[in-house]
């Protein structure tokens, strides 16, 4: 992989806190210079300077992933400052509650926007960097991307589509040697989580749920698909739930009312 004052060099949008932050920690431990974007930008200065902290070379910078002219600006303080990309992750996203009735347009547009149009953006305005280091790009996806839940209507949608996005870039940069996954978590312990699970009735969580995942585990995740063994693989899904979307039922995730996983159930309605 090409190198920048002994460096390669990864993008994480969405790197402020959370999984972001735990991808952002994992690159830099495995000797990247991580450039941590969010649209909180006073969060990513933070997250920066505390990997700047513990030896890594590292930078704050605001983007609004669904800005054209935001990716454009940041694309371009990348290559004046390091000179090229060699890992793009797209990890900002949102993963709002809603049904196809409850879900209004602006809600819609919003999750779309963020968790499909984004990443799209941004692979558009990173790839000539990219393609002089015949790098790396790596989707957050999740278990919902190919396992649809209720409840989860625009988020689900967004994540299905990023799954798709993810193939058809894999298809496209193949000749070029630039390689396109994702990696789906299931069920991962975040600050935002505890706080959306709470508003949605969960003030517990993540009582009751096994197998949880967490930014850490992500972060080995994009690291290894960064990795020389990692760019074996291409245009795939990496699921990083401890099997969640093999199982999928409440053997796996804490639903106090339900005492049978729904096959169970329709086993003994027929």
């Amino acid at each position: 992989m090409a190198e920048t004052n002994g460096k390669p060099v990864a993008l994480v949008t969405g790197g402020a806190q959370g999984i972001g932050a735990g991808i952002a920690g994992a690159l830099g431990a495995a000797g990247y210079a991580v450039v941590v974007a969010d649209i909180l930008q006073e969060e990513a200065g933070e997250t920066a300077c505390r990997l700047a902290g513990q030896g890594v070379e590292a930078a704050g910078v605001r983007l609004d992933v669904t800005s054209a002219e935001e990716w454009s600006r940041v694309i371009a303080e990348v290559e004046a400052r390091w000179g090229g990309l060699d890992v793009l992750v797209n990890n900002a996203g949102i993963s709002p509650r809603g049904t196809i009735e409850s879900t209004d347009e602006a809600l819609w547009d919003q999750t779309l926007a963020i968790n499909l149009k984004g990443p799209w953006l941004g692979i558009k305005a990173a790839l000539p960097l990219l393609r002089k280091r015949k790098g790396t790009i790596i989707n957050i996806g999740s278990t919902r991307s190919t396992r649809p839940m209720p409840g989860l209507f625009p988020y689900v949608i967004s994540k299905a589509g990023l799954y798709g996005l993810t193939r058809q870039v894999a298809n496209e940069c193949l000749p070029e040697g630039i390689t396109c996954n994702m990696v789906a978590p299931g069920w991962v312990d975040t600050p935002n989580e505890r706080k959306i699970q709470a508003r949605h009735g969960r003030p517990d969580f993540p009582a009751g749920i096994r197998n949880l995942t967490t930014p850490e585990d992500v972060g080995a995740a994009v690291v290894f698909l960064a990795s020389k063994h990692g760019r074996k693989v291409h245009g795939d899904i990496l699921y990083v739930d401890s099997g969640l979307h093999v199982a999928d039922d409440a053997g796996m995730v804490h639903l106090p009312d339900r005492v049978k996983p729904p096959f169970e159930q329709r086993i003994d309605e027929s």
